[in-house]
C-alpha cells in the first residue's frame, strides 16, 4: 500500500502499473511535442563535447491517492551546477509565513478564495536565445517520443545497444536548474502587465486594488492562492490568467487544499488549518516500516515526550542504520508537519531533528512515544483567528540550561487572538550564564519572525502594533531601558541583543509583564505535562481564545511599577531629536536587514564594522 503514494522511476511504474504507466507517460511527453518543449536535432552534427553535456532525461511515474497515474519527464540538472551561475539559478518561493498572514487577512476580511494551479508551468517559459541545451532519451520512452511524433524517428540512433535520441530543448524543462527562475520571471511579467504590485517583503505575493477592494495572489511555482471580497472579481481574474496559460486546474469554496493543507474558512476571521490526510498516510507508512522489527504505534500516552526529553544519554547504545534511516525520514516529515498544521508537536519535533546525525535507541523511544501520540490524534485540526489586524501578539520565553551542554531554549509564539500563526522551539546558539541573559537572547533570536510580519502586514495595508509579553520582570528593564538597567551580574551581555530597545523606544512595541503560568510561549520552551499541558494546548491550537490565559490589551504598568519595572508604552518616553532620529535609523536599518532575510544580532554588528 506504500508504494501507491510514493514517486518512482517510470519503468518501476511501467514494471507495477503496466499500460497505465505507458499512458501517463506517453500523455506527458505530448503535452512536451504540443507546447514546443523540445525540438528536433541532426545527431550527426552534434560533436561528442556536445552529447556528453547532454542531459539525461528523468522518467518518473506517480500514484495519487484518488488512483490516478501521473507521469513526468524532467531533466537531470545536476551537472549544471558548475557551470550555471546561482543568480540564475534560484528563485523565491512563498515564504509559509507569508501564507499564513494572508490566510488570516482573507479569514477577517471574509474574501472569497480560490485556489488554482498552472499545469506544466514551467514549460511556458521558453529559454533565452543564447541558451543551448541539449535533452538525452534512451530505451523505450525514445519509442513512446516516436509514437508522439513520428518526426523523431528519423533522429534516432543507438549507443551501446540502446535507441538514444538527443533533443534541444526549448522552454523551461523540469530538473533544469534555471527553469524555476525563467517560470518566475515569466509569471510577474504577465502579473506586471495586469496591474499587480508585487509585496516587497515576499517577491511571490502581488496586490491589485480592484473596485476599491485589495485583490491578492500568492504563488508557490505553479500552485496559486487567490482571494478578493468579490466572488465576481475572483472569477475575472482566474479568467485573466488563464488567457495566458489555458486549462488553470481551480478550486472554489469555503473548504480548499493547497500545498497539501487543508484550509476551511468557518466564520469571520478564523479559519480552519489541517492535515489530517497527510498525517494519516504518514502514520500508515510508518507502521508499514515497523511491521519487520515486531514494533507498533499502539501504546497511549497524554503527551507527546516526557519531561526528560532533553536529557542525552552519552552511553546509549547508537541506533542500528536501517532504524535511523526511518527516524531521519519520519523525523522531515514531522518538521513539515509541525510548522503548518501541529504546531502542538513542535517542542519535541524540534530537539530530535537535532539528534538526526547519530540518533540512539534512546531518541528511537521518544520519536515513537511522539508517533504513538500523533496518531492518537491524528485528526485534530488548528484553528487561526484574528480579533483585529491592528495588534499582534508576541509572547517570548526561554528555559535556562536545559540541555547537557547547559545551553538554553527558545519558544516564542506570534498570534492575532485565536490561535497563532507563527512558532519557534529551538535550543539557543549560545552558553549564557543567568536566566535573564537566556531570555535575552531568547528574546532577540525569535523576535525577527513577528518584525517580518509587521512589515509584511503593512505592506498588505495593516500596521500592526507589536504587543510583546515577558515574564522576566529583570529582563522587561533590560528591553526597556538598554544597558541602563544592567547590573554587575549583565554588564556582560552583548550590546548586539539590543537591537529590540531601538523599537521599544521607537513606539513599534510594547512591553507587557505576563505571569510564568500564563506564558504560553512556555509550551515551546519545554516539554510541559499535565493540566498546563492540556490548557496551554488548546489555546495553541486555537481551541480555546488567548484571554482564556491572559489579557494581553489590559495595562499592567501599574502593577509592574510597583515593583520598579517601567514595562510602558515607549511612545511616553521623552526622546531628544538627536536620540529620536538615531533610534529612527537604526530601526529602519533593522526593517531592511529583517526583511531581506538577515540576522540584525548579527549583520547589524557586520554593518558597524563596515562604517568604522
Amino acid at each position: 500500500m506504500g508504494i501507491c503514494f510514493n514517486q518512482m522511476t517510470a519503468k518501476k511504474g511501467i514494471e507495477l502499473f503496466g499500460e497505465k504507466a505507458v499512458a501517463a507517460m506517453f500523455k506527458e511527453y505530448k503535452q512536451l511535442d504540443d507546447l514546443d518543449v523540445l525540438g528536433r536535432l541532426d545527431p550527426d552534427s552534434l560533436t561528442d563535447e556536445q552529447k556528453r553535456n547532454a542531459l539525461r532525461a528523468v522518467n518518473l511515474i506517480k500514484m495519487k491517492r484518488d488512483g490516478k497515474c501521473k507521469g513526468r519527464a524532467c531533466a537531470d540538472g545536476s551537472s549544471q551546477r558548475s557551470y550555471v551561475p546561482r543568480d540564475e539559478a534560484s528563485s523565491p518561493t512563498l515564504s509559509l509565513e507569508a501564507l499564513m498572514a494572508i490566510l488570516l487577512i482573507n479569514a477577517y476580511e471574509e474574501r472569497d478564495t480560490a485556489i488554482f494551479d498552472v499545469p506544466g508551468a514551467y514549460l511556458h517559459a521558453k529559454m533565452p536565445a543564447d541558451k543551448f541545451a541539449i535533452l538525452k532519451i534512451v530505451g523505450q520512452f525514445v519509442d513512446i517520443m516516436c509514437e508522439v511524433n513520428p518526426e523523431y524517428k528519423a533522429d534516432v540512433r543507438f549507443e551501446n545497444g540502446k535507441k538514444v535520441l538527443y533533443v534541444r530543448i526549448l522552454a523551461a524543462l523540469y530538473g533544469m536548474i534555471e527553469s524555476a527562475l525563467l517560470w518566475y520571471t515569466l509569471y510577474t511579467e504577465v502579473l506586471h502587465k495586469e496591474g499587480f504590485e508585487l509585496n516587497p517583503y515576499d517577491r511571490c505575493v502581488a496586490n491589485k486594488i480592484i473596485n476599491g477592494k485589495q485583490c491578492t495572489i500568492g504563488w508557490y511555482v505553479d500552485d496559486n492562492i487567490l482571494s478578493q471580497v468579490e466572488t465576481p472579481v475572483v472569477t475575472s481574474v482566474i479568467a485573466k490568467i488563464e488567457e495566458y496559460f489555458p486549462g488553470l486546474v481551480v478550486e472554489r469554496g469555503k473548504d480548499l487544499n493547497f500545498l497539501g493543507m487543508e484550509i476551511g474558512f468557518i466564520g469571520k476571521g478564523k479559519l480552519k488549518l489541517g492535515l489530517v490526510q497527510y498525517i494519516c498516510g504518514m502514520i500508515e507508512e510508518l507502521e508499514e516500516a515497523l511491521l519487520p522489527y515486531g514494533e507498533n504505534l499502539d501504546r497511549d500516552y497524554p503527551h507527546p515526550a516526557a519531561k526528560w526529553l532533553f536529557t542525552v544519554k552519552p552511553e546509549t547504545e547508537a541506533l542500528a542504520e536501517a532504524k535511523a534511516d526511518i527516524f531521519r525520514k519520519f523525523i522531515a516529515k514531522l518538521i513539515w508537519v509541525m510548522k503548518r498544521g501541529r504546531p502542538d508537536a513542535e517542542p519535541t519535533v524540534a530537539f530530535l531533528s537535532t539528534r538526526v546525525k547519530a540518533p540512539d535507541k534512546d531518541d528511537w523511544h521518544k520519536f515513537k512515544r511522539l508517533m504513538c501520540w500523533i496518531k492518537k490524534t491524528k485528526t485534530d485540526v488548528r484553528i487561526i483567528g484574528a480579533d483585529d489586524l491592528l495588534n499582534m501578539i508576541v509572547m517570548i520565553d526561554s528555559a535556562h540550561a536545559v540541555h547537557n551542554d547547559m545551553r538554553g531554549h527558545t519558544g516564542g509564539i506570534t498570534s492575532f487572538g485565536t490561535g497563532i500563526i507563527d512558532q519557534k522551539s529551538s535550543k539557543q546558539k549560545m552558553n549564557t550564564r543567568s536566566s535573564t541573559e537566556t531570555e535575552h537572547v531568547g528574546t532577540s533570536e525569535y523576535l525577527p519572525k513577528p518584525v517580518f510580519f509587521e512589515l509584511f502586514m503593512g505592506a498588505q495595508g495593516y500596521k500592526p502594533h507589536t504587543i510583546l509579553a515577558k515574564d522576566n520582570e529583570s529582563e522587561i528593564r533590560m528591553l526597556v531601558n538598554g544597558k541602563a538597567s544592567c547590573t554587575s551580574n549583565s554588564k556582560h551581555v552583548a550590546i548586539k541583543y539590543f537591537w529590540c530597545t531601538d523599537r521599544i523606544k521607537k513606539g513599534k512595541m510594547s512591553v507587557r509583564h505576563c505571569p510564568t503560568e500564563k506564558m504560553l510561549a512556555d509550551y515551546m520552551s519545554k516539554p510541559l505535562q499535565g493540566k498546563l499541558f492540556i490548557l496551554f494546548r488548546h489555546v495553541l491550537m486555537g481551541w480555546q481564545h488567548i484571554s482564556t490565559l491572559f489579557d494581553i490589551f489590559s495595562s499592567t504598568e501599574k502593577r509592574v511599577e510597583n515593583n520598579g519595572c517601567l514595562a510602558v508604552k515607549p511612545k511616553n518616553v521623552k526622546l531628544s531629536y538627536a536620540e529620536m532620529v538615531k533610534v529612527t535609523t537604526a530601526v529602519e536599518m533593522q526593517d531592511r536587514i529583517i526583511g531581506n532575510g538577515g540576522d540584525p544580532t548579527t549583520d547589524l554588528i557586520q554593518v558597524d564594522i563596515k562604517k568604522k
